[in-house]
């Protein structure tokens, strides 16, 4: 049996043989001058119990070994329960993935993680991460928001660099460590940057405080609606005051409908007391409704169709909003 290994710039042939429980793998092509293996092969031996996967599929489980990297068509990401942390690379170049959801018991995301994942847009992060690595999230060109969880405590080098579509983030305040040019190129990020080196490996919380001073810091409904905490409470307590604020950027009902974390009962709050808000834009024309079906926000629904998501998003308007659409489309 004959397999091709293409590692960058040639082609590798090797014959699979089988005797017992031996494997010999030999190279068989006539490349005199290079008799080694591509850098890039490497094997997975699999045991008894467990399933192999289906290698034409875009689907992949994740295991968390050394050098291990999921294919450039992978579109959807499982996570093995064994797995804690994603090794350097493990995603690098994945352009086909758009959206991920890593599981509370990950803790770490190692170096260039996902560095190039072009079409990533949405992730929801594990409620336990704990370390952003360098470049992580490096020319996620498509990533628009990220929730950081208050268990995150250092970001690397360059962890969100070129992220040119991100445009809000929520950092919270136990971060202990921020590395050199964490946003660079974030042009569009409703956060204003203040980088003084002099913090790089040796920062408390007062100076990432001072070094990261967020648009929204006086506007602390604003601030609520990035939580991944958020209660249909704390959108009755603020609301009012909140609907008092014009803000040129990006309502507060934006915020809500980009966070991975929001429930369906913090949004129909809202709706409820300010139907509004559904109708205004930001200032890049677009409303909350379409943050939510932008940010793949389903609420863990099996029915992720556009129709069944307006239909919930109408009827969480009163009573009387619902009646007066009804008249009007009558």
């Amino acid at each position: 049996m004959f397999y091709e290994c293409n590692s960058q710039t040639r082609w590798y042939k090797f014959r699979f043989s089988v005797n017992g429980t031996t494997l010999t793998i030999t190279r068989t092509d006539t490349d005199g001058d290079y008799e080694g293996w591509g850098s890039d092969f490497s094997l997975r031996a699999y045991l008894p119990t467990e399933d192999i996967p289906d290698f034409t599929s875009t689907v992949y489980t994740y295991w968390g070994l050394e050098d291990e990297e999921a294919p450039e068509d992978t579109t959807q990401v499982n996570f093995h329960p064994s797995v804690n942390i994603i090794r350097e690379h493990a995603f690098l170049g994945c352009k086909s993935l758009v959206l991920i959801t890593i599981p509370d018991h990950m803790t770490e995301i190692e170096e260039h993680a996902f560095y190039g994942c072009h079409s990533l847009r949405y992730i929801q992060l594990s409620h336990n991460i704990e370390f952003i690595g360098d470049a992580a999230f490096y020319y996620c060109t498509s990533l628009q928001a990220l929730f950081l969880p208050p268990t995150v405590t250092y970001i690397g080098d360059w962890a969100f660099g070129n992220c040119t579509s991100l445009r809000f983030l929520h950092v919270p305040e136990t971060i202990e460590h921020i590395g050199d040019e964490v946003f660079e190129a974030c042009g569009r990020l409703l956060t204003t940057v203040k980088y003084n080196e002099d913090i790089h490996g040796s920062t408390d919380n007062h100076e990432v405080n001072e070094w990261l001073t967020h648009r929204h810091a006086n506007l602390p409904f604003h601030q609520a609606c990035y939580s991944i905490s958020i209660t249909p409470q704390v959108i009755v307590q603020g609301i009012e005051r909140a609907m008092e604020v014009d803000d040129q950027q990006m309502m507060a009902l934006h915020i809500l409908c980009a966070n991975p974390h929001v429930t369906r009962d913090a949004i129909r709050a809202y709706l409820q007391l300010a139907p509004a808000a559904a109708n205004q834009e930001d200032s890049e024309g677009m409303n909350p409704f379409q943050y939510l079906c932008r940010n793949d926000i389903t609420f863990g629904e099996e029915d992720r169709s556009f129709s069944s998501l307006m239909i919930w998003w109408y009827h969480c308007m009163p009573p009387q909003i619902q009646r007066g659409k009804k008249r009007k489309h009558g």
